[in-house]
């Protein structure tokens, strides 16, 4: 089974942030795993200066997209993941079918940074999602999941998730970002949990 997984980018300022994640995939075994971390405090900051001195949607978007690639990072060396950083290495993991590098069973994650299949130089109509706040790393790794055709998406968030809850409920509730539903409907499957 290939598996994508977003970690919320707020979960990253848990203590028990490796414990538990490592918990949540040793109970969740999969074939392969791609990892899309948030960006927590770092898309809050620019939001917030946003707020103060609007920019340009799109711009402000893209440098958001940008500063994932900081927590992806982050993520990977914290965990002894694996990392893709550049469309090189992307293109080259998928034509090899390496996407996924481990050297030995269990498969170990593998931390994908949105920039590599997500970013401006493809533009809106390639995507086809809006590239402003409406778009957030709940929709880029649906849009991952859909490139790879994978069998499931699961969305670790840190806020407590009501099971039987459509992708428009979800949305329309704020725990996931507004251009999602649309994605989540071309996807096999779609787990939404908070992560205990």
């Amino acid at each position: 089974m290939r598996r994508i997984i977003k970690i919320g980018g707020s979960i990253l300022l848990r203590d028990d942030l490796v414990t538990n994640v490592n918990q949540w995939l040793a109970a969740h075994p999969a074939d392969e795993t791609m990892i899309i971390i948030g960006g927590g405090k770092l898309i809050d900051a620019v939001r917030e200066l946003d707020q103060q001195h609007p920019m340009p949607p799109q711009q402000t978007h893209w440098m958001c997209v940008d500063l994932l690639t900081a927590t992806a990072s982050f993520a990977a060396v914290l965990f002894g993941w694996p990392l893709i950083t550049t469309e090189q290495e992307w293109n080259v993991a998928m034509q090899q079918g390496k996407t996924f590098p481990n050297l030995s069973p269990p498969a170990l994650p593998t931390v994908i940074t949105p920039n590599v299949f997500y970013n401006k130089n493809k533009g809106i109509t390639e995507i086809g999602v809006p590239n402003d706040w409406r778009t957030t790393s709940d929709t880029i790794a649906a849009l991952l999941s859909r490139r790879v055709e994978a069998d499931e998406l699961v969305l670790l968030k840190s806020c407590p998730v009501a099971s039987k809850m459509s992708p428009m409920q979800l949305a329309e509730a704020g725990i996931v970002d507004e251009a999602f539903p649309e994605v989540a409907k071309e996807l096999k499957s779609i787990r939404i949990e908070q992560l205990q």
